[in-house]
């Protein structure tokens, strides 16, 4: 069962999610405070936060940025009323994992809980190459037992392909399931990141050993 910290000071709609998101596995511990929010998180566990805007002693949006420099790897989605475009902007800068826009309909709200879990479940444990290793919990890849100088983009892009080993993995792919290139999502973003990857692992484009380009659809690790 999926523990849910709810950080909402509507009681009406607490109540409501409480209720229909049980329903679904999900186990939801709710708080109004911005304070009591940060003081639970350093004594329990959580699979994700779901966090209001509009909050009495602390705006969501700093909150969310405590959040996610205290505890990078808990996921943190924003549900609110504010959906003004700017706020959207910056509570992905901040580090929000998703945002959803109220009124919406609860079964969206699971789907997306869901797929956030799901996706920082993925690289929640380590993963051995032959020549790279991943730590995910340090978000550490290592080349020969030396730690590479990756960006978060790259580490995460590298990452998703060492474990998709000789599977091509598309550039709509690599935008969808990549927390780090969300308002960087065009081919040609894809394509510097990876082109710094190559540089920092010693890789070539014209004679590939580590990453082979798929003309028009992405790339995949070929390892050596």
């Amino acid at each position: 069962m999926s523990r849910i910290l709810m950080v909402e000071d509507d009681p009406q709609l607490t109540e409501l999610l409480e209720t229909y998101l049980s329903g679904y596995g999900m186990d939801v511990f709710s708080v109004s405070l911005p304070s009591v929010a940060l003081e639970k998180l350093e004594v329990e566990q959580y699979d994700l936060v779901l966090l209001d805007l509009g909050l009495p002693q602390m705006d969501g949006l700093e909150l969310c940025k405590r959040i996610k420099t205290l505890h990078p790897h808990l996921p943190v989605i924003i549900s609110t009323a504010r959906a003004d475009v700017s706020d959207k902007v910056v509570a992905f800068d901040v580090g929000a994992d998703d945002y959803i826009a109220k009124p919406y309909e609860p079964r969206e709200l699971v789907a997306r809980i869901q797929a956030t879990i799901k996706r920082y479940e993925r690289f929640s444990s380590g993963f051995n190459d032959d020549l790279f290793r991943v730590d995910k919990v340090k978000m550490q890849i290592s080349k020969e037992d030396e730690v590479l100088d990756l960006t978060l983009a790259e580490y995460e892009i590298f990452a998703l392909l060492l474990e998709k080993k000789h599977q091509v993995v598309s550039r709509e792919f690599i935008v969808n399931s990549i927390n780090a290139v969300k308002w960087q999502s065009s081919d040609r973003s894809i394509d510097v990141i990876i082109s710094r990857i190559r540089q920092k692992i010693g890789d070539e484009t014209k004679h590939p050993k580590y990453i082979k380009s798929v003309r028009g659809i992405g790339y995949k690790y070929i390892g050596e």
